[in-house]
């Protein structure tokens, strides 16, 4: 290659560019997405179990004492 072949124009450059960045953008949006999926589906599980330990405890209060 000649030194002229292997120079990259502006043009080229901005073009270069413009792709990494599209892509950043895609493998942000991605992320972003599974962390919500993530926070949701934890929210879901605690609340689960705080609804289930408050059946409990109310199950427990309601027996009478077996003394």
């Amino acid at each position: 290659m000649t030194p002229e072949e292997s120079r990259i124009t502006v043009d080229e450059l901005r073009e270069k560019a413009l792709r990494i960045r599209d892509m950043a953008d895609a493998e942000i949006r991605q992320v972003t997405e599974q962390r919500a999926a993530q926070v949701v589906a934890i929210g879901a599980v605690a609340l689960l179990a705080a609804i289930s330990l408050a059946y409990y405890v109310g199950t427990r209060r309601g027996r009478a004492p077996s003394a």
